[in-house]
């Protein structure tokens, strides 16, 4: 509670609050009846209407269905005094206000007056945390004040203020002082010169540590595969960001349809009850639910590069036993049919694991072209957060069957290519992301006689950036994305590289206003994969309802044989974007200018 008199500040001694809560509260409110009760006409500032309109008498009771005509005076008496607080609660300290009416219609008329300001924040910190600001000094502050809403030179809140120093005890609790507490808080207002001085002391109290960790919710996975994932060790200091991590790579390990990471608070309440002097430490409770072990995959789709699709595959989550997941699939596309298996190790305490695989694929992007593929490969990665990465050695074989001017010839080519991939991804969302990026980068090389027919090596770099523009209110809802995609492979010429080495591009989700891999070197009248690849693009997204949104963008890029004889097309058009539970179905009509035509692209979700 706040007292605005010059010169008089109200202290608040607060006990030590419980530890925090984790699981957050939700609203609902209640539809308004179809008549009024009475006319309710303001004058007040923007942010003062609509707390007046919800938290006075007067406000709420308008359109309540059980008002009764005998309330009025009651609410009509109350009705300043609300108002004088909603104003102090928003800062306006000198301000007044006037209510005029009868039970047919009110008239409240605020003059608001200067606002108040936040002239200084000072912050005292008793208890071990004392100690560690010592020692660290700026940047525990800026840690511990890294969510406060009421910095020096803004607007005072009441609001703010209270959530201010909610999230204060939080940042304490996160970082280890799990009974943290607000032992003072102070505002003092200066009403002559509109500023308000925030004063505010905090208990540490000891820091605590991680204790054992509990696992409920395994039926068929060793306890191992969820220890092994935990970024921390029992004994090492208390950080909530590391939970939040340790829930993370459990969701995203494939074994789990929830997890949930928590600290056992309630065990250091009853340990407090008991006034038991434990160690500061704080049990981990980790709840798991498992997926089951196997599952079959059945699916269909359609888009304009591939056709109509369908796909049958097999996942086994813990095959014999061990935890190894393993991955098959049959996909069946117009323009390509492949099939894969992939085996992977569980991912160990420092994020590394093994896996191997095999993939075989037939390729008919033109009546004129046939290419018969077959990678078998094997390698070690690591997967920490955001980042994964795989070394790997490969073996590529595939035949090529090529008919030019009636003409037919049959080409085969092999290698044995090692590789390493690396992908970062950061995005709000992964189905439809609308802030973040993602970058992917690849190296490899092949040696002539050691299982290639020839030497090259290969670097390939992808990167996307997704902008918000909901902070400029002209632009609010609406999307920047960027793209920019490089390939170069390093031999003498491309005849003895495996195809899947090489460049092509255009298609949905590559160079939009051409078809699907319709560009690139041309020989004896056919497109082939070439050496060196670049493409840009940029495109702009507009919400034109929740669920529907137009687009337009400009795409530029080639593949070609080398650099030297690099000569960009460009792709211009707009189209829609559908949001859908499996990522949004993009429909667009581009213009090729190098071709001069119009291609339709229909397509599903983004490619990172």
């Amino acid at each position: 509670m706040l007292t605005a008199c010059a010169g008089f500040a109200q202290t608040e001694t607060t006990p030590a609050p419980a530890l925090p809560r984790l699981l957050p509260g939700f609203l609902q409110e209640s539809k308004p009846p179809a008549k009024n009760n009475y006319e309710l006409v303001i004058e007040a500032p923007a942010e003062l209407q609509t707390p007046i309109k919800t938290r006075t008498l007067i406000g709420r009771w308008q359109s309540r269905p059980d008002y009764d005509p005998i309330q009025f005076e009651g609410l009509f008496a109350r009705s300043k005094s609300e108002v004088e607080t909603l104003m102090q609660a928003a800062g306006f300290f000198s301000g007044s206000v006037e209510i005029t009416g009868d039970s047919k219609t009110v008239k409240i008329e605020v003059d608001a007056g200067a606002r108040t300001t936040v002239n200084l924040v000072e912050l005292k910190i008793t208890g071990p945390a004392n100690e560690e600001q010592n020692l660290k000094q700026k940047r525990f502050r800026d840690q511990v004040f890294e969510r406060w809403s009421l910095p020096e030179g803004t607007f005072f809140n009441a609001e703010f203020w209270e959530q201010s120093k909610r999230r204060l005890l939080d940042s304490f609790q996160q970082k280890g002082y799990l009974k943290a507490s607000l032992v003072k808080s102070e505002a003092r207002v200066d009403i002559e010169n509109t500023t308000v001085s925030l004063r505010l002391e905090v208990d540490s109290g000891e820091v605590f540590y991680f204790g054992k960790v509990k696992i409920t919710g395994l039926e068929r996975y060793h306890q191992d595969i969820v220890q092994d994932l935990s970024p921390f060790k029992e004994g090492e200091r208390y950080d909530f960001e590391r939970l939040a991590l340790y829930q993370q790579r459990l969701r995203q390990s494939g074994y789990f349809a929830t997890a949930n990471v928590l600290p056992d608070l309630l065990a250091l309440e009853e340990d407090d009850a008991k006034a038991v002097k434990v160690a500061a430490t704080v049990p981990i409770q980790v709840e798991v639910s498992e997926f089951k072990a196997k599952r079959v995959v059945v699916g269909v789709g359609v888009s304009s590069d591939q056709g109509l699709r369908g796909q049958l595959g097999f996942e086994h989550r813990n095959l014999f036993g061990l935890g190894w997941q393993l991955e098959t699939a049959l996909l069946i596309e117009q323009k390509r049919q492949r099939g894969f298996a992939n085996l992977r190790t569980p991912i160990n305490e420092d994020g590394h694991y093994w896996g191997l695989g095999a993939r075989v694929e037939r390729l008919k992007p033109t009546d004129s072209e046939i290419t018969l593929r077959s990678n078998v490969y094997f390698g070690r990665g690591r997967r920490v957060e955001d980042i994964e990465y795989f070394v790997s050695l490969q073996h590529q074989k595939e035949r090529q069957d090529l008919t030019t001017a009636g003409i037919f010839s049959r080409d085969y080519r092999q290698a044995v290519v090692a590789s390493y991939a690396w992908n970062m991804r950061r995005l709000d969302s992964r189905i439809d992301p609308r802030d973040g990026y993602t970058i992917s980068a690849q190296a490899s090389f092949a040696i002539k006689g050691a299982g290639s027919d020839t030497n090259f090596s290969r670097m390939y770099v992808r990167a996307m950036r997704f902008w918000p523009l909901e902070d400029d209110a002209p632009l609010k809802g609406a999307v920047l994305i960027g793209l920019v995609e490089f390939g170069q492979v390093f031999a003498s010429s491309s005849n003895d590289v495996p195809s899947e080495n090489l460049f092509r591009t255009g298609g949905s989700q590559a160079l939009r206003g051409y078809r699907y891999l319709e560009l690139g070197p041309v020989a004896k009248g056919l497109t082939l994969g070439g050496r060196s690849l670049a493409v840009a693009s940029l495109e702009y997204q507009r919400p034109i309802s929740q669920a529907l949104r137009w687009a337009a963008f400009v795409d530029v890029g080639n593949a070609t044989e080398s650099f030297s004889n690099f000569k960009p097309s460009v792709g211009i058009g707009g189209g829609l974007r559908i949001k859908t539970p499996i990522g949004p179905v993009n429909a667009d009509l581009a213009y090729g200018e190098a071709l001069k035509q119009f291609v339709f692209h229909f397509s599903v979700g983004y490619v990172f």
